[in-house]
Parts: C-alpha cells; structure tokens; sequence
C-alpha cells in the first residue's frame, strides 16, 4: 500500500468503528505517522498535546490491505475510554470490529499471520532469553535489567528463564 492512502485508510476505520457504536476518540490526528524505525512492532497509539495519534511501521506497507486496516484499526480502538491498554473494554470492541467488518484484531500479531517476512535484528542479537518450560525465545540487542538479573524474573508461563547463545 502507498503511504499516501494510510490516512484514507485510517478515516475509513474511524467511520467503522463510530458505526459499530464504539466510542472512539473524536481527537485522533487524521494523518498516521508512518515509522521506519521499528522492527518488530506493527503499530502504536500515542497522545500527544490530548491528540492521538496513530503510527505504523513502514514495514507494514508490505502487508495486504487488510493486515493494515487490522493494525490501523487496532490502534484506533486504543482511543476509547478505558482502552489505551488491552483491557477486557478494548477486546469487546476488537471482537465487534472482527465481526462487523471482518479484521483480524488482536493483542499482538506474528509477522506470518502480516503475510511479512520476519525483521528480526538477528545480526545485531546478542543475547537470547529463552524459558526453560514453554521454550517461547526473547531475542535482545543490549544486556537489560531481565539479563543481568536473570533469576529474579520469569515467563508468562511460569517458567524459569535462562541466557542462550543467539549464533
């Protein structure tokens, strides 16, 4: 998709989701900041000045039409009252959304679910934390709080959490 038709995109999932009696934001900055940034996150709603506004990766770009309506349409959500976070609120309207019009909205998403090819920065990995029980892998560039302190943190899942080679 061409960077010039994000914005279309985004007053097109703003209509959707006012018609589907969300209560979105009515001060969402119309025009999406498209990042080059990023390499592993596909979007993100920020407030600037009580604006919101939306930001996708460039990478998305790649993706078909409707990975990027789901991403633009899941930050738009976070613009309603008690959904800057993924709350039980945002994952009501993230189900009507996926019913009503058929996106694909989750909490988090994989690059294979985009139709993307991973944009891992495996050449500049250093570290990989890995659980010890579900075997789920945390790839890092710098040694942070979790690996210098290893011991003192865990995985979603419970499970202890160890430093492996990433080469």
């Amino acid at each position: 998709m061409d960077k010039r038709d994000i914005d279309k995109v985004l007053a097109s999932v703003i209509r959707e989701a006012k018609a589907a009696g969300i209560p979105i934001s009515n001060k969402i900055e119309e025009h999406v900041y498209v990042n080059p940034r990023p390499r592993r996150r596909f979007g993100c709603c920020k407030t600037v000045g009580g604006v919101f506004v939306i930001e996708i990766s460039e990478f998305l770009l790649d993706a078909d039409d409707m990975a990027i309506r789901s991403v633009v349409a899941h930050e738009v959500l976070h613009t309603a009252k008690k959904s800057f976070k993924h709350s039980d609120t945002w994952k009501e309207y993230a189900e009507i959304m996926n019913k009503k019009y058929g996106y694909n909205i989750k909490t988090t998403s994989k690059f294979e679910e985009m139709g993307l090819p991973e944009k891992s920065p495996l050449g500049r990995t250093k570290y990989i934390i890995k659980c010890k029980s579900c075997g789920k892998e945390f790839p890092r560039i710098r040694m942070g709080a979790v690996a210098k302190n290893i011991d003192n943190y865990k995985c979603k899942c419970g499970g202890k959490l160890e430093i492996v080679d990433p080469h």
